[in-house]
């Protein structure tokens, strides 16, 4: 009896060691890994960057295997909070930082050049001075780019406005990836001679949107907003300014065709981020180095019309190529 009881207790013992084995065992296995979201404001293109980036991460085959926690931040467009996040994220140290804003991308890399970095929707990362080219950034660094077709964009302006002299362009000087487009946008009215004169209204932050289009009135045909987070946060101010003085505007987010812009040759933000978490995924699990993955492009841009905003500019719709065009009334 003795004898059959000590047998059963080892074997109990024995199972009772195996269990604790097995679960520390898959403790150590499951690892676990935090991605800092940091956005420098709130606008819808940042809010599909965000969307398409968390889904396909939380979708990803590193999901099911580790841990993934995401932590959340947002700048509220205030630099005074920019750095306090910036100190935030530089003291937890997370195994990635997803980034959308270009300044606080760059304030995070001269802080502390260590943190891994991928940015979604970069508009021009060599001007910004966060990579070294497009082929490689050459640091701990990747990103996607949402940098738009310009000659596309005037085309269509040309197109829309045959008549247009001058084109009113607002953005913030202080964000390098809008003095990036502009800088395209001038060397292609230049080079291609199309008679277009550009009247810049630079702003500093988003309560000048309103006068700097104000401005414009009388001067203009036509307004082009570039990928700019300042001017964006306030571009149904934009819209409805020129609204009352019936002047087009052009944009490079579908979402601006319900404020009132006439037509924006649109990239597919929520694609972007999906491409973004694409690019985290292949850093996480190891497979590239993030100063070796070139900068990623987003492919065929929509090119999208306000058909309401059309017929009551009086613009004419009947030359525009249907089959790359897409009319709407949003």
């Amino acid at each position: 009896m003795t004898n059959v009881f000590w047998k059963k207790a080892l074997l109990l013992v024995l199972f009772v060691v195996v269990l604790i084995g097995l679960a520390l065992w898959l403790t150590k296995r499951r690892e676990s890994k935090t991605i800092a979201i940091v956005s420098i404001v709130k606008i819808e293109p940042i809010t599909q960057l965000e969307d398409g980036f968390k889904k396909k991460i939380t979708e990803s085959e590193l999901a099911k295997k580790d841990d993934i926690k995401f932590t959340y931040d947002n700048a509220q467009n205030d630099a005074s909070l920019q750095n306090q996040i910036v100190d935030k994220i530089t003291q937890a140290k997370p195994d990635l930082v997803y980034v959308l804003g270009t300044p606080i991308a760059t304030a995070i890399q001269k802080r502390d050049p260590s943190l891994i970095i991928v940015q979604g929707a970069v508009t021009d990362p060599v001007e910004a001075g966060l990579a070294l080219s497009w082929e490689r950034s050459g640091k701990n660094y990747a990103a996607t780019t949402d940098l738009p077709p310009v000659d596309k964009q005037l085309t269509l302006i040309k197109q829309l406005i045959p008549n247009i002299t001058a084109l009113g362009v607002i953005y913030n000087t202080s964000e390098s990836n809008s003095v990036a487009v502009v800088k395209r946008v001038r060397s292609y009215v230049e080079e291609t001679k199309l008679g277009i004169k550009l009247e810049e209204r630079p702003v500093a932050n988003t309560s000048e949107v309103s006068t700097a289009t104000e401005s414009l009135n009388g001067r203009v045909q036509a307004i082009y907003i570039p990928p700019d987070n300042t001017v964006h946060a306030a571009l149904q101010v934009v819209c409805k300014v020129a609204s009352d003085h019936k002047i087009p505007v052009f944009t490079t987010v579908e979402s601006s065709l319900t404020f009132g812009a006439l037509a924006a040759v649109s990239l597919d933000f929520y694609k972007l981020g999906e491409q973004s978490a694409d690019i985290a995924l292949t850093i996480l699990e190891g497979r590239a180095k993030p100063g070796e993955i070139p900068i990623k492009p987003i492919d065929n841009p929509k090119i999208i019309i306000n058909q309401k905003v059309a017929a009551a500019l009086g613009v004419d719709l009947s030359t525009v190529p249907r089959d790359s065009v897409e009319i709407k009334n949003p």
